[in-house]
C-alpha cells in the first residue's frame, strides 16, 4: 500500500552503504573486461577501489551486461562483478566473487586475459 515509501527508504540504505568502504584512487590502472562466457568486452582503466568494488573508465562507449569479469592487468587479478550504475564511459561495479590472483581460474578463456594482445585474439 505504501510501496512509494519502501522505496526512498531502500535508495538511502542504498546511497548510504556505497560509501560505507572507503575508496582508494588508483591512478587508473590498466584493466580488462570480459562476459562471463569469455568473451572480450573492451579494455578499460580503474578509477577507484574499495572493498566493495570498482569505479571504471571505459575506452570507448559499449554495452556493458549486468555481471561480468574485471581483469586487473598491474595486480593480475580477476573478480566478477555485477554492474551498480553508468554514466557515460563511468561505469561502478560491485564484486560477486572478490579478486583472485588470475593462475587461480583454470577456464583458459579467462586466462587468456592475462595475454598482453588478448583483444586481437577474438
Amino acid at each position: 500500500m505504501f510501496a512509494f515509501l519502501n522505496s526512498g527508504k531502500n535508495s538511502l540504505v542504498q546511497a548510504i552503504q556505497r560509501r560505507l568502504d572507503r575508496r582508494q584512487v588508483t591512478r587508473l590502472r590498466p584493466a580488462k573486461l570480459a562476459s562471463l562466457d569469455n568473451a572480450f568486452i573492451c579494455d578499460c582503466m580503474i578509477r577507484d577501489m574499495s572493498k566493495g568494488g570498482l569505479r571504471l573508465v571505459l575506452n570507448r562507449q559499449t554495452d556493458l551486461p549486468e555481471e561480468f569479469y574485471v581483469y586487473d592487468v598491474g595486480a593480475k587479478t580477476l573478480a566478477q562483478v555485477q554492474l551498480r550504475w553508468r554514466n557515460g564511459l563511468a561505469a561502478g561495479v560491485a564484486y560477486l566473487v572478490p579478486p583472485a590472483h588470475i593462475r587461480h581460474f583454470s577456464s583458459s578463456g579467462l586466462r587468456k586475459l592475462a595475454q598482453r594482445l588478448y583483444e586481437l585474439d577474438g
